[in-house]
C-alpha cells in the first residue's frame, strides 16, 4: 500500500487533505505555520527539515488511518 503523504508534498497540499492532516501540521509546526509565506511552497522534506522536526515520524502520523 502507497502511503497518502510523502515528503515531497507541500504543506498546503497536506493540509487542504482534510482536518487530520491540519491536526498534525500544527502539532509538529504550530498554528503559525498556516500563515507564512513558504506554506504554499514548502515541501514537508523541507519544512521538517527547517523545523528539526523528525520527518519519518511527521509522515508516519500523517499517514495513520483516522
Amino acid at each position: 500500500m502507497t502511503d497518502k503523504f510523502h515528503e515531497h508534498m507541500t504543506l498546503s497540499e497536506t493540509a487542504k487533505t482534510g482536518p487530520q492532516a491540519r491536526k498534525v501540521i500544527e502539532k509538529f509546526f504550530g498554528k503559525d505555520c498556516f500563515t507564512c509565506p513558504g506554506f504554499a511552497a514548502e515541501p514537508l522534506f523541507l519544512g521538517a527539515r527547517m523545523h528539526a522536526v523528525n520527518l519519518d515520524q511527521l509522515l508516519a502520523e500523517l499517514n495513520e488511518p483516522e
